[in-house]
């Protein structure tokens, strides 16, 4: 599928149909992570942990539940959901290292579309995480990282059509 394709027809989904994702797509998926740019090169500070346990994703999606009180399932009956963790440099994660995460979340969606597989950016359910510390040890991340965000990932019955580019949607000018 050629790189622009794939960008008209990658969309946040949020209906999964529950059927495990394939080990052969799902390292297709992880591979695009590693192919993603990361502040300073800094990759030994970036951690992925994947997560297909449906005890796990249950309990995530129950941590939100009570959090907010909101009766949906935020993580939308998606098979797995892939985490990124960053090392902070400091006593909290900076803006680079969060740019850092975005993109490996980022490719890992243009990889799973490519793929036929719906995806979505999960950010809320993972700071929510992080304030449950029985749940974030659940994680097994390594000594010193924190999940900054997650993408969710499965088949869906979602349409994913080419979509027209909306050239007005995000304002911009030129400086010549």
């Amino acid at each position: 599928m050629e790189i622009f394709e794939v960008l008209k027809r990658r969309r946040s989904t949020r209906q999964y149909t529950g059927k495990a994702v394939s080990q052969e797509d799902l390292e297709l998926i992880l591979d695009a992570a590693m192919l993603s740019p990361v502040a300073r090169a800094r990759f030994e500070d970036m951690h992925l942990t994947v997560i297909s346990d449906k005890t796990l994703l249950q309990a995530i999606s129950e941590n939100v539940r009570q959090k907010t009180g909101r009766d949906r399932d935020p993580l939308f009956g998606a098979p797995v959901l892939v985490l990124v963790s960053v090392k902070p440099a400091g006593e909290v994660p900076q803006n680079n290292e969060y740019s850092s995460a975005a993109m490996i979340a980022h490719n890992m969606t243009l990889a799973a579309t490519a793929l036929g597989l719906g995806s979505c950016d999960i950010w809320g359910a993972i700071g929510l995480a992080n304030q449950n510390p029985e749940l974030k040890a659940r994680f097994g991340l390594p000594e010193g990282f924190v999940a900054v965000c997650s993408v969710t990932i499965g088949e869906t019955d979602e349409a994913m059509p080419v979509r027209d580019v909306d050239k007005q949607k995000i304002a911009k000018h030129y400086i010549a």
